[in-house]
């Protein structure tokens, strides 16, 4: 959960001490569920949820962090328009090798 929790917030292009004061909780506490010392009370994750623009159920989806954080990276500066070719060219990708997985 705190992977993806930080994930919306990167996304959302929000800091940690922005997104405290959103939720008028201290930042070490704020970086306490980032990092997953602390469980959010479900107020707090339903603001999450609220601000960052994210489903409830975003949150308690576990996903490959790391990979989402790669890609994150790769699209800051882009364009809308060079956005959605990449995402494009990825399911193009996705749909070419469905059939051939990677091992």
């Amino acid at each position: 959960m705190h992977n993806n929790i930080k994930t919306a917030r990167i996304v959302s292009k929000i800091s940690q001490l922005e997104m405290s004061e959103l939720l008028n909780i201290s930042r070490q506490s704020y970086i306490d569920i980032e990092n997953g010392t602390r469980v959010p009370r479900s107020d707090i994750l339903f603001n999450i949820s609220l601000i960052t623009k994210k489903n409830i159920t975003f949150f308690y989806n576990e996903c490959h962090p790391n990979q989402l954080d790669t890609l994150i990276f790769l699209f800051q500066g882009k364009t809308d328009i060079e956005k959605a070719h990449y995402i494009e060219l990825l399911e193009l990708l996705i749909e070419q090798n469905k059939n051939n997985p990677l091992s």
